[in-house]
């Protein structure tokens, strides 16, 4: 009877594991691989917010750094010279083994040293940073209009669009202005576009205009 429960609880924590280890989302490519291998190592140490720390910090090094864009995308250095320079960066910002591993250790089935697929780097941080977002129910948006919003208007906006939320999610509103739409808005959503700009009905309106002629 003991021996029976022990390994329920067992089965019952194996379970856990592997439901923690799953990002909510289902990424694709060469990035979405790499990010998804290191949420799985990150999410089974309970290191997640850990890491995306540091990878946002590492993605900040190479936007203030050319010369360590350059190195990154150059494909003539071998695979030992680039992983001995990633191990000194590494090092000097003492970053975590999660972290470390994912870039430089042989045995990590995402070590993008090894597998020379650190020009790809920066795309995994931001594919990493994806599926945080979506583990923390976060939803990014993009709000278009002809003129910035007012207060009370980016609030009925907000208000008007949590209806595509599901429960548990939130939205990252990012506002931006193009003079171009005469007015209205274009809400710009995951794969969802919502166009209520004044130019895009009136192109409606000539091209149901041009073919009743």
């Amino acid at each position: 009877m003991a021996l029976f429960r022990t390994m329920r609880h067992l089965s019952s924590t194996a379970t856990t594991m592997a439901n923690a280890a799953k990002a909510p989302i289902q990424l694709f490519g060469i990035e979405g691989r790499y990010a998804h291998a290191l949420y799985s190592a990150a999410s089974k140490k309970n290191a997640l917010e850990g890491v995306e720390k540091e990878l946002v910090s590492f993605k900040s090094l190479t936007e203030k750094d050319a010369n360590l864009r350059s190195f990154l995308s150059n494909p003539v250095l071998t695979r030992a010279q680039k992983t001995k320079v990633i191990q000194d960066v590494l090092q000097k910002q003492k970053f975590s083994g999660i972290t470390v591993n994912f870039f430089e250790n042989l045995h990590f089935s995402g070590a993008l040293a090894e597998n020379n697929r650190l020009s790809h780097c920066v795309d995994v941080i931001s594919s990493f940073q994806k599926l945080m977002a979506a583990t923390r129910g976060e939803v990014a948006a993009t709000v278009t209009t002809a003129e910035a919003l007012s207060s009370k208007h980016k609030k009925s906006v907000e208000k008007a669009l949590e209806g595509f939320l599901q429960p548990g999610q939130k939205f990252t509103l990012n506002y931006e202005i193009n003079n171009d739409m005469l007015g209205g808005l274009v809400v710009e959503m995951e794969d969802r576009i919502i166009d209520l700009s004044v130019k895009t009905q009136i192109n409606k309106y000539i091209k149901t205009l041009s073919e009743s002629l």
